[in-house]
């Protein structure tokens, strides 16, 4: 029998968990009594509900608008704006586009077309969806290159699933007809009211009767139908575990492969092009046979889906249309120095959530039919009814949340507090600076925004290095990719929370794989700070110390012109 007392805080553990976190971290801000210490209790607060989802994750990431203006860390008007900003109407125009793809149904078009190149197996599908991902991330913002290839994953994800129990049925139908035919057969005896025994033998095929001793053969299907039963407990249920997991991948991937595509060039996120203005302002498997048959029959299944489909449709076109209107203005808006078509309106007015709207508000005016067409009736791609029930209102609260957590830090003065804590890096050997650099500037990011850290970190590291006698760009580098590799929550990049809002993640499957990931970030960033890094930017002994020679008398004509 259950321990009554165990069974008791089963029942009750999340209310249980709703009155001790904020107990347990109660001390931080009584203690020290200072506006940091109140905003880092409230987001101790915030992370352990989220991370133990002892409420519901959008009921946790409203909390931010009560919680910091009674501890008087942000101003009621401040929060309420981190709930649509900027970042926020760039997610709610992405979402509005994606959402058109899939009620036009060309993710799905685009799924079978990209199976049916890349071929069936999970791993080359999941490396060309990474691939397209991580190119589109390099061009165009993260959030927007997540939004357009979400529905895509999702897709290929259910049809790769659809097929495999396609396969799996028809094998099974074999195997039962080749058993009812050839194999054994099944005695069964049971007691008659009058005592004498009657034989049931269950061939499958034809029924005679001998009444001499009783002894019926007769048709039935309850062979096959147990066999079915036997089977389906045996294969499907791992089948749609398995899938379950290959989704969660595809999901994952996608995040990732944003987020990591966006290293690749300067405009690919905001950090680089951060780093670029701080620069230029301070210094001049192996296959089994099973498995080559599945994929087989998935191929030519695949080719036939994607035949059955059609030639698209009006409203295929013009979501289509809009896809490749979308990427283009974000590309050619801002070439990352070189003015764009922004330069037609007035300065700072025009940003990519710019284009994300009105690219998400099109499917919304644009009709679903041909109005050349006699017999036209107007009707929008999609109905805003349909649309609003269909947005992840939860990923947004959980955005804006990460937002005001952002906000907070850097009002309380929690922010500079960390990042001042990180001077004692100039008594710490130059290689051992560097992977600390990397693995704070990551786990910081996983709390606010990847733009805000940098914009934090990388003054501070400017003043550790020139202290140190470190080139600044041994840490500014590392630290601009670092900041880049939020992984583990969904409130770290937009990319996470997008894929979170399929409903198909849960935090801590998230935080599972972004360990892993953020590890491997460390070290691949760290070999490139101690090997390749130094070379292509020229940061070797002798160039270091030519720079703090230039800087020296740089500082020195300046103060000359100053007096």
């Amino acid at each position: 029998m259950k321990n009554p007392t165990l069974l008791w805080i089963k029942q009750r553990w999340r209310l249980l968990s709703v009155l001790l976190i904020p107990l347990i971290f109660l001390p931080l801000p009584i203690i020290l009594q200072s506006p940091q210490a109140r905003c880092g209790y409230i987001v101790l607060i915030l992370i352990s509900f989220w991370v133990f989802e002892v409420i519901p994750l959008p009921v946790t990431s409203l909390l931010p608008l009560f919680l910091f203006p009674m501890a008087g860390v942000l101003e009621p008007k401040v929060v309420a704006a981190s709930y649509f900003d900027n970042t926020i109407a760039l997610f709610f125009g992405s979402l509005s586009f994606a959402y058109a793809v899939e009620s036009v149904n060309l993710h799905r078009r685009v799924a079978l077309f990209v199976l049916s190149i890349v071929g069936t197996s999970v791993k080359w599908t999941m490396a060309g969806l990474m691939g397209v991902t991580a190119f589109l991330s390099m061009w165009i913002n993260n959030s927007a290159a997540t939004s357009i290839m979400l529905p895509v994953a999702l897709a290929i994800s259910d049809e790769l699933e659809r097929h495999a129990k396609n396969f799996l049925d028809k094998t099974q139908a074999i195997k039962e007809a080749t058993s009812a035919v050839n194999d054994v057969l099944e005695l069964t005896e049971t007691e008659v009211p009058d005592g004498r025994i009657t034989k049931e033998v269950i061939l499958g095929a034809f029924q005679i009767e001998e009444p001499k001793t009783e002894v019926v053969v007769e048709v039935k299907q309850r062979f096959s139908l147990s066999h079915r039963r036997q089977s389906h407990v045996k294969v499907v249920q791992p089948l749609q575990k398995r899938y379950e997991k290959v989704r969660k991948g595809f999901l994952l991937a996608t995040a990732y492969s944003a987020t990591i595509g966006g290293l690749g060039s300067l405009v690919g996120t905001a950090p680089n092009v951060l780093v670029k203005s701080f620069v230029d302002a301070f210094f001049q498997c192996k296959k089994d046979a099973e498995t080559q048959e599945i994929q087989a029959d998935l191929k030519a299944m695949l080719v036939k889906k994607y035949k059955e489909l059609g030639h698209p449709n009006w409203s295929e076109y013009c979501v289509a249309s809009i896809f490749v209107l979308t990427v283009v203005l974000w590309i050619t808006r801002d070439f990352g120095g070189t003015p764009g078509w922004d330069v037609l309106f007035r300065d700072k007015h025009i940003s990519d959530s710019t284009v994300a709207v009105f690219c998400g508000v099109l499917p919304l005016i644009m009709p679903n039919s041909n109005p050349f067409k006699s017999d036209w009736k107007y009707e929008p791609i999609v109905s805003w009814n349909v649309l609003v029930k269909n947005i992840s209102w939860d990923a947004i609260f959980l955005l804006g949340a990460g937002i005001s957590i952002a906000s907070a830090f850097e009002m309380s003065g929690l922010s500079k507090t960390v990042a001042n804590a990180l001077k004692f890096l100039a008594h710490v050997p130059k290689a051992v600076v560097v992977l600390l650099v990397i693995i704070i500037s990551a786990l910081f990011t996983e709390v606010t925004s990847n733009l805000s850290t940098a914009s934090i970190f990388l003054p501070v590291l400017d003043s550790v290095a020139r202290s140190s006698g470190i080139h600044p760009a041994y840490l500014i580098l590392p630290c601009t990719l670092a900041v880049s590799l939020a992984f583990m929550l969904p409130i770290a990049t937009p990319p996470n929370a997008i894929v979170f809002s399929s409903g198909a993640l849960r935090i801590i499957d998230m935080i599972k794989t972004g360990i892993v990931m953020n590890i491997i970030g460390f070290l691949v960033i760290f070999l490139a700070a101690m090997t390749w890094m130094p070379k292509i930017y020229n940061l070797s002994d002798e160039a270091t110390e030519i720079f703090f020679q230039v800087n020296a008398t740089t500082v020195a004509s300046t103060m000359r012109i100053i007096g």
